[in-house]
């Protein structure tokens, strides 16, 4: 009985180059990424939990690279 080879069981991926970090996404999901510890876009999240833009809950997932 032959052995089939194994060159037909894989999937080729394609790297896409995309921003990690854009205005709408200041904070990735790395906790040791310095974005997490950049002052002013904490500040505008904080603000935003201020006006009800965002509950505590909402900010903290955000903050931690969660969409909203």
């Amino acid at each position: 009985m032959a052995i089939e080879p194994y060159a037909d069981n894989f999937a080729i991926v394609v790297p896409i180059e995309y921003a990690e970090h854009t205005n709408e996404k200041p904070f990735c999901s790395d906790l040791t990424c310095p974005c997490h510890e950049n002052q002013d876009d904490i500040a505008l999240v904080a603000q935003y939990v201020a006006t009800g833009l965002l509950t505590p809950q909402e900010a903290t997932d955000f903050v931690g690279g969660h969409t909203v």
